[in-house]
């Protein structure tokens, strides 16, 4: 059910990348019980069985491309920069998501930066001890859209709420200089609750599942608390935060 709550924490930032996703109860799926339904999106690119991305990137190369900030300021990449078409924008939007709510499948598949749990897919899969060799693990569910291939679309948005401070993975914002000022403005205000409380209402079933008003505080309070931790990471690191509208 994380989906739902991350397709609502997407919109109030300002990113706008993922996926429509509701909570839907149905008499022939898990006996009644709510369950989220994600509005596919048929402009998506194809993506590789292997990796679920419409681009494959390693690790490595995609510390590369960081670098070399592909397409910032309508600047054309050269050749030899190793560029794919996205814009260095996105990957910045997509780790400030992908922090806040601890998703690790898309750039940390491996567990590389967290003491995983032995429940996490990437102990089930027996990929934690591939982590002598980072640079060489593929990212996943890195997919763009057909017409228009400088911007991510956030699939598979599964986070984990029950990470401890102390376990949070890191890793997901190597490389990273640069935030959205959309999306840390509102982690700034102090009115993300307020924000998420009020959209979140909405969506009665999701609602009521979580256990109404007292059960979301509680999902809220986890993303304040990691809200917080990024704005110090950000202020730590003298990253900037810029506008990323194009």
């Amino acid at each position: 059910m994380s989906e739902v709550f991350a397709f609502h924490l997407d919109r109030i930032l300002g990113l706008n990348r993922s996926l429509p996703s509701v909570s839907r109860r149905s008499e022939f799926f898990q006996d009644g019980q709510a369950c989220p339904v994600v509005l596919w999106d048929s402009s998506l690119s194809p993506t590789d069985n292997n990796t679920h991305s419409s681009v494959r990137l390693t690790w490595g190369q995609y510390q590369q491309l960081l670098k070399q900030k592909c397409w910032q300021n309508g600047k054309v990449p050269k050749a030899e920069w190793g560029c794919t078409e996205i814009h260095h924008h996105e990957w910045s939007k997509m780790a400030l998501f992908d922090f806040l709510l601890q998703i690790y499948n898309r750039l940390d598949r491996n567990c590389c930066g967290f003491k995983p749990l032995k429940e996490d897919s990437c102990m089930q899969q027996g990929l934690k001890p591939k982590c002598s060799d980072q640079n060489a693990v593929d990212l996943t569910h890195i997919v763009q859209r057909r017409h228009d291939r400088r911007h991510l679309a956030f699939i598979d948005n599964k986070g984990f709420f029950d990470r401890n401070e102390d376990n949070l993975d890191f890793k997901i914002l190597q490389g990273i200089n640069e935030f959205p000022e959309s999306a840390v403005s509102v982690l700034r205000s102090q009115h993300l609750r307020e924000k998420l409380l009020q959209s979140l209402f909405l969506d009665k079933i999701y609602w009521e599942s979580q256990g109404g008003r007292k059960g979301i505080e509680k999902l809220i309070d986890v993303i304040e608390r990691r809200s917080k931790i990024l704005l110090t990471y950000i202020n730590a690191h003298g990253a900037k935060v810029l506008p990323m509208n194009e």
